[in-house]
Formats: C-alpha cells, sequence, structure tokens
C-alpha cells in the first residue's frame, strides 16, 4: 500500500470478503445497528453532519438529497443505489463490490430506514457478471442473518448503455423501459408510481451507499477527520491511461492532482511528458499548470474542470488532440439516447465536423460551427449528456488551439498514435492492468 492511500471501504490487504460472517467480523452492520436506534430524522442529520457528497459525479451534498426526499408528503419512498457505472475511465463501483458487497448494501438498508422504504434496489448491468454474483450471495446472507426481509433487497440488471447511469434513466429501466432519461426527477416521481401516488425515491450511488456503514458505526465526526472541509472522506480514484501505475485507489480527498499523477502513478509511462487529464467525458480537461490543484469537489470546479465519479484518464504528449476530442464527442454522440433533438443532431454534428478536421478534410469553417453548436444542442434536453458534450469538445479547443489549426489548414500531422477511450471490461489485479472493451466508437454523421 503506498504511504498516501487510506482503505476504509477497500481491505487493508485487498484480500476479497468472501462471507457475511467474515464481514461481521470486521465490524461490519454496527452501522445499522446504530442508525435503527434512531428516528429518521436523527438519521438524516447524522448524513449531514458528515458532509458526505455524492460519489457518484455532481458532487451533491448527500444529507440535502435524504432531506428533501424525507421531507416529501407522500405515503411512500424507495430507496435506489445506482450501480450502473458506465463513464470511461471509472471502475471504482464493480470494484469495490467485487471486494466487497456487504458495505452497499448495509448502505442501502441504513437509507431506506431513514426514508422508511418498504424496499431498496439496486440496478446495475447485466453484463458485470462478477460483481452481479457476488450481491446476490450476499442478499442471500442478509435475508438468512435476519438482517432484512426477504425480498427487501432488490438487484435489478438493465442494459450495457451509458445512459443507464443517468439516474432518471435508471428508475426507467427499474420500472421495466428502456434507458431512457424521464422528464421528471427522482425526488419528485420515483419508481413504481401510480396516476395517485409519486414514490419520491432517493439515489445515491454505489460508492455514497458504502460510506454509510462507517459513518454510522464510528460518528460523522471521525468522516470528516480526514478529506477536506469541502470533501470530506475517502474517494475511490481510477486512474487510467499514459501512467506507469494505473490502478484503483482509496485516498483521502485533499491530496492534488500532481500527487496522484506521480506519487501514486508513478509518472509518465513512456518518454514524452503528460500532456492533458480528463475527469471522464464529463467535464473540461485539465493541463499540466493546473496539477497543483486539490482532488475535491470544490477546488476542481473552481479550476474550471470537476472530480466527476473519481475516474482520471491521462494522455501524454505523443497524442493530438483532434483525435481525442473526436474520440470523445463520437462516443457521446453514440450514446445519446434521441429523445431531445437539440442534443441529437448537435452531438452528431459536432462529431462531423471533428472527424473533417482529423482527416484534413476541415477548415476554419468547421471550427466555427462546432462552437455554434456547442451553444445549442443543450437546448430543453432531459439529462446533461450535451452539456457534457459542449463542454469537454470547447475546452479541449481553447486548450490546445496548434493541433485544431494545424488540422484546420490540412497540414500533416506529426502525432499519429491512436488515443483510447478507456471503457474499462476488469483491471487484471495480477498485472496491475486495466482490461478495455473491444469496442470502437464511429462517426454517426457528416455535417
Amino acid at each position: 500500500m503506498l504511504p498516501q492511500e487510506k482503505r476504509i471501504l477497500l481491505p487493508q490487504d485487498l484480500k476479497t470478503v468472501k462471507t457475511l460472517e467474515e464481514y461481521r467480523g470486521t465490524g461490519g452492520l454496527a452501522g445499522l445497528q446504530k442508525a435503527r436506534s434512531l428516528g429518521p430524522q436523527q438519521a438524516i442529520d447524522v448524513v449531514k453532519q458528515s458532509g458526505l457528497r455524492g460519489r457518484g459525479g455532481a458532487g451533491f451534498p448527500v444529507g440535502v438529497k435524504w432531506q428533501t426526499v424525507y421531507d416529501d408528503p407522500s405515503t411512500t419512498k424507495y430507496v435506489v443505489c445506482n450501480g450502473a457505472e458506465g463513464e470511461p475511465g471509472t471502475y471504482k463501483d464493480r470494484y469495490l463490490i467485487s471486494k466487497n458487497p456487504y458495505w452497499v448494501l448495509e448502505g442501502m438498508l441504513i437509507a431506506a430506514h431513514a426514508m422508511k422504504a418498504p424496499a431498496a434496489i439496486i440496478g446495475t448491468k447485466k453484463k458485470f457478471t462478477h460483481p452481479v454474483e457476488r450481491l446476490q450471495k450476499a442478499v442471500a446472507e442478509f435475508e438468512a442473518a435476519g438482517a432484512a426481509p426477504r425480498g427487501f433487497l432488490e438487484i435489478v440488471l438493465g442494459p450495457d448503455d451509458y445512459l443507464f447511469g443517468e439516474e432518471k434513466a435508471l428508475l426507467e429501466v427499474i420500472d421495466g423501459y428502456d434507458a431512457m432519461p424521464r422528464n421528471l426527477p427522482p425526488f419528485y416521481v420515483g419508481i413504481r408510481a401510480t396516476p395517485t401516488e409519486r414514490n419520491p425515491t432517493l439515489v445515491n450511488n454505489v460508492e455514497s451507499m458504502s460510506h454509510l456503514p462507517n459513518i454510522f458505526a464510528r460518528g460523522p465526526e471521525w468522516f470528516r477527520s480526514f478529506g477536506t472541509k469541502d470533501t470530506p472522506g475517502t474517494m475511490m480514484i481510477t486512474l487510467s491511461g499514459d501512467v506507469k501505475r494505473p490502478g484503483i485507489y482509496e485516498l483521502p480527498t485533499g491530496l492534488t492532482l500532481r500527487q496522484l499523477l506521480y506519487d501514486i502513478g508513478g509518472g509518465p509511462a513512456g518518454d514524452e511528458p503528460f500532456k492533458a487529464v480528463f475527469s471522464g467525458v464529463s467535464n473540461a480537461v485539465i493541463l499540466p499548470e493546473a496539477f497543483d490543484t486539490v482532488m475535491d469537489f470544490g477546488s476542481l470546479r473552481a479550476a474550471g474542470a470537476g472530480l466527476g465519479s473519481g475516474g482520471f484518464m491521462v494522455y501524454d504528449a505523443s497524442h493530438c488532440m483532434v483525435k481525442v476530442a473526436l474520440m470523445f464527442s463520437s462516443f457521446l454522440a453514440e450514446s445519446s439516447c434521441g429523445q431531445c433533438i437539440p442534443c441529437k443532431r448537435g452531438c452528431r454534428v459536432i462529431t462531423g465536423h471533428l472527424d473533417n478536421l482529423e482527416s484534413n478534410r476541415g477548415s476554419r469553417e468547421d471550427l466555427d460551427n462546432i462552437f455554434y453548436e456547442s451553444g445549442h444542442c443543450t437546448d430543453q434536453t432531459r439529462c446533461f449528456l450535451p452539456q457534457q458534450e459542449a463542454k469537454v469538445i470547447t475546452s479541449i479547443i481553447q486548450a490546445f488551439p496548434e493541433d485544431f489549426k494545424r488540422h484546420a489548414q490540412g497540414l500533416r500531422c506529426p502525432l499519429t498514435r491512436q488515443p483510447v477511450l478507456p471503457r474499462i471490461e476488469y483491471f487484471d489485479e495480477a498485472t496491475s492492468r486495466f482490461i478495455y472493451e473491444n469496442k470502437q466508437s464511429v462517426v454517426l454523421s457528416r455535417p
């Protein structure tokens, strides 16, 4: 274990926690016992006091979200855990479930107690076979031990769609529909709603739920004792790309990107220096001059980027950023569900202009059109995918004008290396390497 790591959710020796009995032997279920000794509002107050922020991407205060759902006058409320991990460069939730599925299930039971929910459901992808098997076995153990009523903890398996991880699309899948974001947010209209019952639903992701047992067992002050004031606690970080030591690390928030890339990641994997870092495809590019930024939600947002779900993709100076932009845009255009015309059309048109530039068929007009479309593809949409498209693509163009100028002028690009979008299949611990999905996004249309 590297000195910067602080393993709380991950086992100290990284060995798999195989049974509920083993989990209980290390203090498991103590948080649930404490939570059940409190009333719902008292439990919500504990989460508020901890300062826990959602680990799924937006970093919204978990306690505030809980309070919103709890205060709704509706009779029935549900709890849903988002396990549909699909952000490129992120593998923390599957890794955590594979190592110890008991954290997240105990966290779901704590949340269900606070919401007085009749059921707690985790939605995940059918293709995640090993994590699903671990969850199924763990649910059976919880039921056999009397920690959860039979049928109370549900597992819903869904498609391999990027938007399945969007919370409104997640609820659609749980209700038996396609992964297409609905209009109204979960805290207003949840799962299994009827014309007379809205069923507001609390949605938190796997890592957020997994922090709850320790917050209740050890206290909110303990949780706030590490990390930063802005983002207390630890965070699961996935580091991939051109670094010597890619992997999944549990770190206290407050380390800088430079510490992540050099002290933990070991520095550049090859002879070229780092050129660009992305926290998923949802945030603006991070340049080397920003590497001293603290890794918490507030600091990275103030720097014009974002922490996202903690998945950092690293590209060195051997990469042309026109190729990287085209790769990102192709993925997002391909992932659009097509419900909202500004998104469906705009993302594809931007991708087409980038394809023109990358293939040296473009001009300055393509760049102008990209900025124009980026200002309109976000109009009246149901989710944030087009905002992601506009933010990440315009940030790349603005950060690397020479790369784009060269292509717009039809000049030969000396940077021929083909970038990889890390759509992670699994992590090979024996070799400390990620295995990526055998998929390539394609250009969907040309302007």
